[in-house]
This record gives structure tokens, sequence and C-alpha cells, in this order.
């Protein structure tokens, strides 16, 4: 499947092993000092964009990890989508 994809490796990855491991990634990046602002701005307006229009792919663990980010764009969209949530299970 994920030779599909990528298809330069031919090691077989399976998207599942680690739940986290993308947004881990994007931590990381975000965090190291030598990150371009402009790579910054796009991962943040990515996830951004994806919490506010697409939140329910990510499990609840997630969002709540995101809530908790220093940039405030994120957590701000994040709380959004928890607050969806419960609004949606008070029903």
């Amino acid at each position: 499947m994920a030779r599909d994809f990528f298809s330069c490796d031919k090691r077989s990855i399976y998207f599942t092993e680690q739940q986290m491991a993308t947004l881990e990634a994007f931590r990381a990046v975000l965090d190291d000092a030598g990150t371009p602002e402009i790579i910054r701005n796009h991962i943040i307006d990515s996830l951004q964009y994806t919490l506010r229009n697409h939140g329910q792919i990510f499990t609840s663990k997630e969002v709540e990890w995101l809530a908790g980010w220093d940039d405030a764009r994120i957590p701000l969209a994040a709380s959004r989508e928890l607050q969806k949530r419960v609004a949606e299970t008070s029903r």
C-alpha cells in the first residue's frame, strides 16, 4: 500500500503504527530553531484549516494535544473542535 505513495521507498510502511507520528513530526519542525518562518506558517495554516474544516479526522487525543500548543491559532481551532464534539455528544 505505502509503495503506491512512496514509489522510491521499497520498505512497507504502515500508517496506523503510530497514531500521532505526523503531528509529532510537525511539532518537531515547529520547535526547530532552524526552520524557516514560511515553513512554520504553512504547517500552522494547514493544521488550522484542517481543524476548522475537517476536524472530525483527528482523534480526541490529538485534538486535546493540539489544544495545548503554544501558537494561539492552533489551540483556538482545536478548542473549537472540542466544543463541537461536546455539543454533539450532549444532544
